[in-house]
């Protein structure tokens, strides 16, 4: 299989993989709302367990498979999920006993239908919107990128997830929104708790799962459309795009990096050009999986004129979806006088220039993700042992960084286990209940090759 086929059977795994997604865990979700008014009640949250444990073991089967799919609308149900279930399981409690009434004032009996509809759309609508306006990346997208590099950090296939999750996110929102108010305004004014009439049974049943059937159809159109523009269309499509390899060198002399201003080929609105601070060393060559590091020192001396650096390769950002991948070097100069007589122009800057600059949007967001990922890498090197333990008696104690000290550190950046170290380490709050759990899915897995 050539790699257009390749590419091909990528790109169409992963958006397939975004109608799946939805079709799954929005079904699951309709399921539990069409059902609660017809089930018993003391069933209810059984089958929210099972369906959230169900969506939680379809993001670990997708995380072991080598094309990417984004989960991200999975934890997403999911955290909707988990709260109806930890509702029905209070309200259950609760009434135990006890003698109460619904909103609308009618008695709360022992055989009435519990309404899940009620409580699902509204909690829907706050977790979406939660996930909307929330500015920190989650979980779930860090160790996507770990695991997947450069496709989903830089790549196309990542830009792809990230716009379709806002869309599919908003599309949720809307729908539970346009639930809650229709649900909750037909319970208040017309629905009686004694049996279920026609038409209780079209807002609790049949409107849900007529929106849903919509929605399918509606999406299905948008990423068939989606599939044929960008594997079908000769000119557009990513499945033509020819394979390559980038070779980013970070240029270091002490304790400041060499930057430049570059052209990003995007425009504003008043037509004017968008520029970025970025690395002068860039190289674009053909494909390759590894890299060989003197045709690395050979690239950087023929593009530079700097013939005296330190090249050493930082990490690589792999790509087997659309073969767009980049290899990070370290450039470490003797003397920032080597710029002088170069091909490449620019200024040095200090690490607390590049965080403010960062901060401010001027950086490229390569250049960011470079910087991200060797701070946090050497953070969490100089601070805990590989178990996550802190290496310090005192608790969030944070070790000085310094560009001088990363040519002497022996620090692999490469090593995704020491991005995995940064978030779950001895003083995040989770920390001893994931490593009991790592501690008996160890065992279990010993227990199985036995």
């Amino acid at each position: 299989m050539n790699r257009a086929d390749k590419r091909m059977q990528g790109l169409t795994a992963a958006i397939s993989g975004l109608w799946r997604n939805w079709a799954v865990a929005v079904g699951l979700l309709t399921i539990l709302a069409v059902c609660a008014p017809l089930v018993p009640r003391q069933w209810l949250a059984p089958i929210n367990i099972v369906f959230f444990l169900a969506l939680q073991w379809m993001h670990s089967a997708m995380r072991k498979r080598d094309v990417p799919s984004c989960s991200r609308l999975i934890q997403e149900v999911s955290a909707v999920i988990l709260v109806t279930a930890l509702f029905v399981v209070a309200l259950h409690f609760f009434a135990r006993g006890k003698e109460l009434y619904e909103v609308t004032g009618q008695p709360f009996l022992a055989d009435s239908p519990l309404i899940a509809i009620l409580v699902t759309a509204p909690v829907a609508s706050i977790v979406t919107l939660v996930f909307l306006l929330r500015r920190s990346e989650p979980l779930v997208c860090q160790k996507c990128k770990v695991r997947y590099g450069n496709v989903i950090e830089h790549g196309f296939v990542g830009k792809l997830f990230r716009r379709e999750f806002l869309y599919q996110t908003r599309m949720l929102f809307a729908l539970s929104v346009l639930l809650s108010v229709i649900e909750w305004g037909y319970y208040l004014v017309h629905y009686v708790n004694i049996n279920l009439n026609k038409a209780d049974f079209f807002f609790f049943v049949w409107l849900p799962l007529a929106l849903y059937v919509l929605s399918l159809v509606y999406l299905g159109c948008r990423y068939y459309s989606l599939w044929v523009y960008y594997c079908h269309n000769d000119e557009d499509g990513m499945v033509a795009k020819p394979s390559a390899s980038t070779l980013r060198y970070l240029i270091l002399n002490e304790d400041k990096l060499f930057i430049s201003i570059v052209d990003t080929g995007m425009k504003f609105g008043n037509g004017a050009r968008m520029k970025h601070f970025d690395t002068p060393a860039v190289i674009r060559t053909s494909y390759s999986e590894n890299e060989n590091i003197h045709n690395a020192i050979r690239l950087f001396e023929q593009s530079t004129g700097i013939r005296d650096a330190v090249i050493r390769l930082a990490y690589t950002s792999p790509d087997t979806i659309t073969y767009q991948n980049v290899f990070h070097y370290f450039a470490f100069l003797p003397d920032s006088e080597a710029i002088i007589d170069s091909k490449i122009e620019g200024e040095w800057l200090t690490w607390g220039h590049l965080r403010q600059m960062a901060h401010q949007k001027l950086l490229s967001s390569v250049l960011v993700s470079e910087l991200n990922r060797i701070y946090k890498v050497a953070m969490a090197w100089k601070t805990y042992d590989e178990q996550g333990r802190r290496l310090y008696s005192i608790k969030h104690y944070r070790p000085t960084f310094r560009l001088r000290d990363i040519k002497n550190w022996e620090v692999d950046f490469d090593d995704p286990h020491w991005l995995i170290i940064s978030k779950n380490n001895q003083d995040s709050f989770w920390y001893p209940i994931r490593r009991l759990f790592n501690k008996r899915m160890r065992r279990k897995k010993r227990a199985a090759e036995q």
